[in-house]
């Protein structure tokens, strides 16, 4: 298996092992330990923080290892997987409750270091889509940074087809 290949499998795999610890994080959320949450700085969703604590690294590693991956390729060569580990960084399935949405929104950015890789109008379509997906007025401050990084900002002055 090439190199690009195997950094963006193990980039998939971990990132599915977050998107499950984040699923079953819900159930590990201390109910009681809310109030004290409030007056204490303690988490009252330890799963989440054990979450960020075991695949942030993890995540990160993999994201390096691509990233060096695609340095080593043509830049032709090196549009689609990046494409595909921005994707999924991105769009995936959105969990049922803030918390666990907001550990995978923190990951979003991460995203912008595959940006040189991809030529304009994949930036662009991508960017349509985040856009579709949250809209800029809801974005958080990471969000839109990589919203605009990937041509946003100028989406929005597009005029439709026919307008």
């Amino acid at each position: 298996m090439e190199p690009v290949q195997a950094a963006l499998e193990a980039l998939q795999t971990r990132y599915a092992a977050l998107l499950e610890a984040v699923a079953e994080a819900e159930a590990q959320t201390d109910r009681a330990g809310l109030i004290a949450h409030l007056f204490s700085g303690h988490s009252y969703h330890p799963g989440l923080d054990e979450a960020l604590k075991t695949y942030g690294p993890a995540l990160d590693g993999a994201l390096e290892a691509l990233l060096a991956a695609l340095a080593a390729l043509p830049p032709e060569e090196a549009a689609e997987p990046a494409r595909q580990a921005l994707e999924l960084l991105l769009f995936y399935p959105k969990p049922r409750r803030m918390p666990e949405e907001m550990v995978l929104v923190a990951f979003e950015g991460k995203g912008e270091a595959l940006l040189p890789w991809l030529p304009a109008p994949v930036r662009a379509a991508l960017a349509d889509r985040y856009r579709l997906r949250t809209p800029p007025r809801r974005m958080l401050p990471n969000q839109k940074k990589l919203w605009r990084a990937l041509g946003g900002k100028s989406c929005l002055l597009k005029k439709p087809p026919g307008g």
